[in-house]
Parts: C-alpha cells; sequence; structure tokens
C-alpha cells in the first residue's frame, strides 16, 4: 500500500502531465479532451460531471458563427437537460457523432483560397 506522501506525489505528477498535454494541445485537441471527459461520463452515469463538461462546450462556441454556434447550442443545450435527468443512452450518441465530426476536421487538410 502506498504511503501518504507517495500518493501525493503521484497526484503531482498526474497534475503536471494533464497541465502539459492541456498547454501542448491546439483548441480542436482541446474540444476533442472535453468531448472525451461527457462520453466518459455518460458511460460512467456521472450527471455533475457530464452537466460540467457540457457547460464547457456551450462556453466555448463562437457566436461570431452564428448559425453554426446556434445549431450546436440547441444540441448542447438538449443533451444537458437529458444529462440532469439521467438519460445518458440520448446524449452519449450525439456527442460521439459531434466528436467524430471535430476528430474529422483535425485530420482533414486545410481548404485552399
Amino acid at each position: 500500500m502506498p504511503t501518504t506522501q507517495q500518493a501525493a506525489s503521484h497526484l503531482a505528477t498526474n497534475k503536471r502531465y494533464v497541465e502539459e498535454q492541456i498547454n501542448g494541445s491546439n483548441p480542436i485537441q482541446l474540444l476533442l479532451k472535453l468531448y472525451d471527459v461527457a462520453i466518459t461520463s455518460c458511460t460512467r452515469e456521472d450527471r455533475q460531471r457530464l452537466s460540467r463538461a457540457i457547460v464547457e462546450l456551450i462556453s466555448a462556441l463562437n457566436f461570431e458563427h452564428r448559425e453554426v454556434a446556434l445549431g450546436l447550442f440547441r444540441l448542447y443545450n438538449y443533451c444537458l437537460r437529458n444529462a440532469k435527468l439521467g438519460n445518458f443512452d440520448a446524449v452519449k450518441p450525439i456527442l460521439c457523432e459531434l466528436r467524430d465530426t471535430w476528430s474529422s476536421t483535425q485530420n482533414s487538410p486545410a481548404p485552399e483560397d
């Protein structure tokens, strides 16, 4: 069994690793990590963590692109309502599809001007 000092050292190491992962990520990678948290929260049926992840997705919306942002806002709002009700089976497929879509944009070449 690890000592308290070993456990604290392990937690500090994990925290540094997570901070390095976040600081070294581009905006799409950060968004994908947020989707991963939300999807994992659905699997674990963790309402609170899922709700926090969805709220973060909402706060990341860029309303300069109004039509896209409003569509995503409606989807996220639907997911948030269902998360609070514990309807994880309604939320998870939506988040998985959105994550896959964002992931494919990261792997696509940028359009030429």
